[in-house]
């Protein structure tokens, strides 16, 4: 039997991994390695370790035969051996693997940027190059890391990494780096921290430019981490970003209590996020109760125009993906706004200019703070400023961060010594302890919208950014002007008769569904037949009557299948249909056109209704005979891959089908937009010449 003393350096992590049932023996002989004594004879049967590279280790057969507390040693030693030489293996391979990772890996920069202007606002930092190390993806070098006992050692180095090259950017202090954090690495927040601070101070950069992403959120990782995380983190000025919202553990929790600045949702939810009304109806929730609580909201994963325009039609402020620009390790390819794909024009295009115009006026600049000055200042903005009862607080790049009331102030200041307080330098007066939440809006948001979030605390009003900055204030008078405008907006484009959608939403909407090829769509032109003998038989009470009727019937049938519903004027209907296949959409229409039928025939006279038709004139003064009311439609599908933009093309072709629908016996016909040469031809032409545009361009 041979003994051979462990290094002093290893010592203590073969120790960590000897099971708490072997005898002290073997753990006292450890522990003393790191100081080992002068070597003395061993007594009676002992534990040979022989420690080459790697160390194999034996027990010598028959070890402790008469020793039933050595039995239990032998018998447990041999599932040990191998933790051992890990042990050692891995310190062996530590100071190898670190110089490796810090001269191979590299970081790629991937922009994100405002969903409206497409600003840069800030980079995430993506790791490369792990192929080098012999890893296929970023998690494997830190699941490595974490195995042999590095994995803060390895974020700290490439933390650093990441700080050094961000700061060779372009304007790299107005944007910020968005930075990865592993979970199990949150209780060593402190060190963590202390080594950013240093790093973006070196560079020239401040902790703003600096926002910590907080992972996905596991049932076992520990909230008093997280808490202090957070806590540290803001006291030293970084932002807070929670990662992956809708994939976590207790994220709503976590959105809760420690309101982070930026709010990243999953790509799971934004892919294909126009096609999914459900995706839709989670994310439009997400963004409202983000920007109730005063937090931006980043679109992940966004691959294409049509995603990007469906997250800003849900409210999202901020977009990144590949629809935007793709990560680049070429610090050259960075640029101070990139080109987001905006709507077609619309002719509401007019009404939001106008909305914008009216924000503008209604929104005042409030005087605001720094989240770094004292309780004295805010004291001071609020004397020299006495029709103020709020006052926005700022971070370092212009951001709100919540609002102060002066109320809260005045509460503290009623106290015995209270004003005493707020104001002694040597206690902790921050302004942190009077922050309250607050909603915030862009100024391009629309402004129902605005209404919406605004009714949530009409007391504080709400608060206004552009490009992420704060802007100004939307007081409590001014959301009821914005209230009274959206209800006004509202009865404008209505049908006064039946209160369906008026003709501008109804451009807005085919508009729209020609500029989106994800899916097939249906356009459904509807037109009574004899309505006008009918009316002038029975008057106009009787006709409105039969038009609300029709109203009614197409809401209470389509109001479930996500269909637009408007009204043209008149006896003239519309009916928008989304991911409808042409037989399925004609089949509907038919069935919707004989509810009509049956239902009308009881605005007739019991003789009439026998009769089947009356008697009336026509235009030129004649007596003809007329059938009972009913209705032609004319579907157009446009097929999936297709879109339009020459909308009076589109025109010609509901025209010609009108006329198709009145011949028909069954009152309804249906065609699919380019199906026939003269379609197709058309819209060659029209790529033609968009691609001689674009060329010349």
């Amino acid at each position: 039997m041979f003994l051979v003393h462990a290094p002093a350096r290893l010592a203590p992590r073969l120790a960590a991994v000897i099971p708490s049932s072997f005898s002290g023996k073997l753990r006292k002989y450890l522990a003393e390695s790191a100081h080992p004594p002068a070597p003395a004879a061993p007594r009676g049967r002992l534990l040979a370790c022989a420690f080459p590279s790697p160390p194999v280790d034996a027990i010598e057969d028959g070890a402790a035969e008469s020793h039933p507390e050595e039995r239990a040693e032998a018998s447990g030693m041999s599932e040990t051996s191998d933790r051992i030489a890990a042990a050692w293996r891995s310190a062996q391979s530590l100071p190898l693997f670190m110089t490796q990772a810090e001269a191979a890996l590299d970081y790629a920069f991937q922009p994100i940027v405002d969903i409206h202007s497409g600003e840069v606002y800030g980079y995430e930092a993506l790791l490369r190059e792990v192929e080098k190390l012999g890893f296929r993806a970023p998690r494997d070098v830190f699941d490595h890391a974490h195995g042999i006992g590095c994995l803060a050692e390895l974020e700290t180095l490439l933390r650093r990494k990441a700080i050094a090259k961000f700061s060779r950017m372009k304007a790299a202090e107005k944007t910020k780096l968005f930075l990865n954090i592993d979970a199990r690495n949150l209780a060593a927040t402190d060190d963590m921290l202390d080594t950013t601070v240093a790093a973006v101070t070196a560079h020239g950069l401040s902790p703003w430019n600096i926002c910590l992403e907080i992972p996905e959120i596991h049932e076992r990782l520990a909230q008093d981490d997280l808490r202090n995380l957070v806590g540290r983190a803001r006291d030293r000025g970084f932002g807070i970003a929670l990662d992956d919202f809708g994939q976590g553990y207790s994220q709503l929790r976590v959105l809760y209590q420690y309101e982070p600045g930026i709010l990243k949702i999953d790509r799971f939810f934004i892919t294909a996020l126009q096609n999914d009304a459900r995706k839709r109806l989670f994310v439009s929730s997400v963004v409202e109760l983000a920007h109730v609580l005063g937090i931006r909201v980043v679109a992940e994963g966004v691959e294409t125009p049509s995603e990007l325009r469906a997250c800003r039609d849900v409210g999202c402020d901020l977009v990144q993906g590949y629809v935007v620009a793709r990560p680049f390790t070429d610090l050259g390819e960075a640029r101070p706004s990139y080109p987001v794909p905006t709507d077609r024009p619309l002719r509401s295009d007019m009404r939001k200019v106008a909305e914008r115009d009216f924000l503008e006026r209604e929104m005042v600049k409030l005087a605001a703070i720094s989240e770094t000055r004292s309780v004295a200042h805010a004291l001071e903005i609020f004397q020299a400023n006495p029709h103020q009862s709020i006052l926005p607080v700022l971070n370092a790049a212009g951001e709100p961060r919540g609002l102060i009331r002066e109320a809260d102030l005045k509460s503290f200041l009623y106290l015995s010594f209270g004003r005493d307080l707020l104001l002694n330098p040597t206690l902790d007066n921050h302004l942190q302890r009077f922050v309250r939440p607050c909603v915030v809006a862009d100024i391009n948001a629309p402004l129902d919208r605005l209404v919406e979030l605004g009714t949530e605390d009409f007391a504080d009003g709400l608060l206004v950014t552009r490009d992420g900055r704060y802007a100004g204030c939307l007081l409590a008078g001014s959301l009821l002007k914005i209230s009274n405008e959206v209800r006004l907006q509202i009865a404008q484009d209505q049908n006064p008769l039946t209160k369906l959608p008026g003709n501008s939403a109804i451009a807005d909407h085919v508009t729209r569904a020609c500029a989106e090829p994800s899916r097939d769509r249906a356009f459904c032109y509807i037109d009574f037949d004899n309505f006008k003998p009918f009316n002038d038989a029975y008057g106009f009470r009787i006709g409105d009557r039969a038009l609300i009727l029709f109203a009614e019937l197409m809401k209470r049938r389509l109001d479930t299948l996500r269909a637009f519903v408007g009204h043209i004027g008149g006896d003239d209907y519309f009916v928008g249909l989304e991911e409808w296949t042409p037989d399925r959409a004609g089949r509907l229409m038919a069935e919707l056109r004989d509810e009509f039928a049956r239902n009308v025939e009881s605005l007739y006279s019991p003789e009439h209704r026998r009769q089947g038709y009356i008697l009336a004139e026509d235009r030129k003064g004649r007596t003809q005979t007329y059938p009972l009311l009913s209705c032609s439609i004319a579907i157009l599908h446009i097929p999936t891959g297709l879109s339009i933009e020459n909308l009076d093309l589109l025109s010609n072709h509901i025209a010609r089908l009108k006329q198709r629908a009145k011949a028909e016996s069954g009152g309804v016909a249906v065609a699919t937009f380019g199906a026939d040469g003269e379609d197709r031809s058309a819209v060659d032409e029209l790529h033609k010449t968009a691609e001689r545009l674009r060329e010349a361009l």
